[in-house]
């Protein structure tokens, strides 16, 4: 009788574990929750062109606030604000070509100024519980806002500043950018055990086939690995970019809400550019990038 009621009892014992074996991965947010993420990103641009070297470096930085506003079976709206933004462009033969602070603006300096005005700019996001972008409202009036802060009026360089700004800051550039940052849980109704992976995909700039795999969880975060084939194909401004290369992603999420703790992406895409002042000539063409975005604690 002893030997069967420890046999039973150890049985009891393996059922939380069991259960805790398979895990549902999704957000499960509040109404009122409010997050505030740092993102700081380095690209590294090389082009080789009979013999000679370009090197251009971009490093950027922002704070973004979101905040829930509503919680439905689908997923969440949330509203986000830009609390801070900076761009720094250098080149290994022009020095610095760009160097902008959005909350340190220069009056009378074009770019300072049209950065300035997306601080405090609301954007409004749908999103699934699986971090899918259903939509991003607010990416045309911010585009408006900033060509009015540049004080541009010449309706031909208006346009054009409204075609190139529309590749980030649209509805279709935001969401494709926060998808980075946002989107890596399979399916909500989807149950996965650790070591087990799913797929998903984005498109845009950059287009990415991602392999997710659920690495861990302890009681307070999630850990998430991806691996991804992407490609980069763009067209701005007479340069023409057909890249394609590896990504790879490490994820740390709260293990109560699903929300980010800090995400680390690395891709290296190769291929050729062109520009049509130098008649299209392919040239070789190297992009490496690191993107960090990390959840800020009090």
């Amino acid at each position: 009788m002893k030997q069967i009621t420890r046999y039973f009892l150890l049985g009891l014992c393996c059922i939380p574990f069991l259960i805790s074996a398979q895990s549902s991965l999704q957000y499960r947010l509040e109404v009122g929750d409010t997050f505030t993420i740092a993102q700081s990103a380095k690209q590294l641009i090389i082009q080789e062109m009979e013999g000679a070297t370009h090197e251009l470096t971009n490093d950027l930085g922002g704070v973004l606030q979101f905040t829930v506003t509503s919680a439905y079976d689908e997923g969440y709206d949330l509203n986000l604000v830009f609390e801070d933004f900076s761009l720094k462009t250098t080149s290994n033969l022009q020095g610095t070509i760009l160097d902008v602070k959005a909350t340190d603006v220069k009056e009378g300096d074009m770019m300072s100024e049209m950065f300035h005005a997306i601080l405090g700019h609301e954007l409004h996001i749908k999103m699934g519980k699986e971090g899918k972008i259903r939509s991003v409202e607010g990416g045309e009036s911010m585009i408006a806002k900033m060509i009015a802060a540049a004080g541009i009026e010449d309706e031909f360089t208006v346009n054009v500043m409204k075609k190139g700004l529309a590749k980030d800051f649209s509805a279709s550039g935001l969401a494709q950018s926060f998808e980075q940052m946002t989107y890596f849980y399979p399916d909500a109704s989807t149950s996965v055990s650790v070591g087990e992976s799913w797929d998903n995909s984005y498109t845009g700039k950059l287009s990415a086939n991602n392999t997710f795999t659920f690495e861990k969880q302890d009681t307070n975060s999630t850990f998430i690995s991806g691996i991804a084939a992407v490609t980069m194909e763009t067209d701005e401004s007479g340069t023409k970019m057909s890249l394609s290369g590896t990504q790879e992603t490490a994820i740390q999420a709260n293990a109560d809400n699903g929300f980010v703790q800090k995400v680390m992406v690395s891709n290296e895409v190769k291929g050729v550019s062109s520009m049509a002042q130098l008649a299209d000539v392919e040239i070789p063409t190297t992009i490496k990038s690191t993107i960090t975005y990390e959840l800020q604690t009090d």
